[in-house]
């Protein structure tokens, strides 16, 4: 789900405090003007998701009295809007005449088309000074979906990376082509997207770091298996999602998607209805979804047979799911209640 907001929705003289508290409740940032307010401010935010990545592009006007505009981010804070901490934020920089971005002691300053990233679990600050208009893209990926080593990415924690040259100029290239329609992509496409942008940054920090291009064959099997799961759980309502819809997604054969799965305890198929299962079971023992139907919860969890449903789930779970619910929410009931079937 995409989130816009720009400063042109409210009266000038609140611009400026509209800007930071948007900042502040979506992002869990602090936006702030060190040389004092500015009214005149003005300035856009559109973000999407992209698979497991989310993607915000932030543009600010400029002006013959702009100067500098900085977002902090304290330690921790971003659990406070709901953003993954477990993550690190790729900055990019698309137009700014200044872009400054701070970490663990370093300073990283960014020509356009450069990056840097920063870890989400500790303070970081961004700044950009200028008298032009100014654009930058903030990646948040989740750590686990970067196949480097945490100990070695705490080495590159707001340092340039150049984007005019190898992996880093792929990556740059590809990214503004990205955001021009960011929240144009189907959920498949954006997911593919994400994958071929993220292979390209990483690329790009392990040359920085002087490590292989590619990581280990184990690093980059876990890296897609960890992937898979996510795109998996974020397409649980789809009745379509199927081995053949990941592996599309993936850019591999099924067969690949097959053999990926292997040394797992499940196949694809297995995971999907497991975790649909999980789902609708968590949705039948909760007290505040009691008025909802068997039938409706299977088919909001991707159930498209409801007989199926029924008899998977009393083979899984040893009974029908309307029993399961009445002794789920027995506890949870007022007296005489009765959970509808």
């Amino acid at each position: 789900m995409g989130v816009r907001f720009s400063t042109d929705d409210v009266p000038e003289r609140e611009r400026y405090d509209y800007w930071r508290y948007m900042h502040r409740e979506t992002f869990a940032i602090d936006y702030r003007f060190p040389y004092g307010r500015h009214d005149w401010f003005r300035g856009r935010c559109v973000s999407a998701d992209l698979g497991a990545v989310r993607a915000a592009v932030i543009s600010a006007a400029g002006g013959a009295s702009a100067s500098a505009g900085q977002a902090h981010r304290g330690r921790g804070a971003a659990t406070d809007a709901g953003t993954n901490t477990d993550a690190y934020d790729i900055k990019f920089s698309i137009a700014c005449e200044r872009f400054v971005v701070e970490q663990d002691g370093r300073q990283a300053e960014l020509r356009p088309g450069d990056f840097a990233i920063t870890d989400l679990t500790r303070t970081s600050t961004a700044t950009g000074v200028g008298r032009l208009p100014k654009r930058v893209v903030s990646l948040i990926v989740p750590r686990t979906l970067l196949p480097l080593p945490p100990r070695e990415v705490a080495r590159l924690t707001a340092v340039r990376v150049s984007g005019r040259d190898g992996a880093g100029e792929l990556a740059s290239t590809l990214l503004r082509r990205v955001v021009r329609d960011l929240d144009a992509y189907g959920p498949a496409e954006a997911a593919r997207v994400s994958t071929a942008l993220l292979d390209l940054i990483t690329a790009a920090l392990a040359g920085r770091l002087d490590l292989p291009a590619a990581p280990p064959p184990d690093a980059r099997r876990a890296a897609l298996l960890r992937r898979v799961y996510a795109f998996v759980d974020r397409h649980l309502d789809d009745p379509g999602l199927s081995p053949a819809t990941i592996a599309a997604a993936h850019h591999i054969s099924v067969r690949q998607l097959h053999k990926l799965f292997e040394a797992e305890s499940h196949t694809a198929a297995e995971w999907i209805r497991r975790r649909r299962l999980d789902r609708c079971m968590r949705d039948l023992a909760d007290p505040a979804l009691a008025a909802r139907s068997v039938g409706a919860i299977a088919a909001r969890w991707g159930f498209a047979d409801q007989s199926g449903f029924y008899r998977l789930f009393r083979r899984v779970h040893g009974a029908p799911p309307g029993e399961y619910r009445q002794r789920s929410l027995a506890g949870s009931l007022p007296a005489g209640g009765t959970p509808p079937r």
